[in-house]
């Protein structure tokens, strides 16, 4: 709606998960380059772990694309073992497993990692949500672990979750990971080159929020990337009902008191 006032190809601010939206901010690369050198070499999963919203289900998209991995992204994990293996086995295979017993999809998923391996490919699966696992499935993680292909891991495995994630991870699985991290919120500074880098992206000619707006804008998220998009987005559509060619703080305040109107009313 707003996009051609402000001169915009799309929706900067638009809710995605796609590794395409990663933005680099400090923090964001640092996270990034524990956790790349901890798959690549300390060969274990690694844990990745924050509040709510605070980016992680995109920054591992971001490191499974960055590291040419062919990635599965299980998003839903709340699933039995059995459930579990069928559908990993599925996805790197492409194809459904015949047989509905654990050992048929375990074996099909053995030859497809395997297959991946050979042709020079990466697997990696990125369970997001871990904190919603059975326990019996994450055995089942740690056992896939042993998979291996001329001496090495064949399967790479980065673990997404809650702060409280590490608490229901097995200790025999604690002790494999080969790194560890902690997402914390975006800094005032780290917000700015957000909202630059997401706005740069949308093909934004110019800053369009001023300097008072971004501080507005980062206080009334508390640096939160998913409500910096929300806060972000009614802002831009405020002014655009304006006729404002830069948001200000104003207009972010309103923004912000819509937002928490509409998130207390969920």
């Amino acid at each position: 709606m707003y996009e051609s006032h402000f001169g915009l190809s799309g929706r900067p601010f638009g809710e995605t998960a796609l590794a395409t939206a990663y933005v680099a901010t400090p923090s964001r690369d640092a996270a990034m380059r524990r956790l790349r050198y901890g798959l690549e070499y300390g060969q274990g999963p690694v844990l990745l772990m924050g509040a709510s919203g605070v980016g992680k289900s995109l920054l591992a998209g971001r490191l499974a694309a960055d590291m040419a991995a062919t990635a599965v992204h299980l998003t839903y994990p709340a699933m039995s073992a059995a459930d579990l293996l069928a559908y990993l086995a599925e996805e790197f295979s492409s194809g459904p497993v015949e047989s509905s017993s654990a050992a048929s999809a375990l074996r099909r998923l053995r030859e497809a990692l395997t297959a991946l391996v050979a042709d020079g490919g990466r697997p990696m699966l990125i369970v997001d949500e871990a904190q919603l696992l059975p326990e019996d499935s994450f055995e089942v993680l740690r056992l896939l672990l042993n998979f291996q292909v001329a001496g090495a891991p064949a399967l790479a495995m980065a673990v997404v979750g809650s702060d409280d994630v590490a608490w229901r991870l097995p200790a025999t699985l604690l002790d494999r990971l080969a790194a560890r991290h902690t997402l914390p919120c975006l800094t005032l500074s780290e917000t700015a080159a957000y909202v630059a880098g997401r706005l740069a992206a949308a093909g934004a000619r110019g800053p369009l929020f001023i300097p008072e707006a971004l501080s507005a804008l980062h206080h009334a998220a508390l640096g939160v990337p998913r409500r910096l998009n929300h806060v972000a987005d009614l802002a831009l559509l405020i002014g655009f009902a304006e006729g404002a060619k830069v948001v200000d703080a104003r207009v972010v305040g309103i923004a912000a008191r819509e937002f928490q109107a509409d998130h207390l009313a969920a």
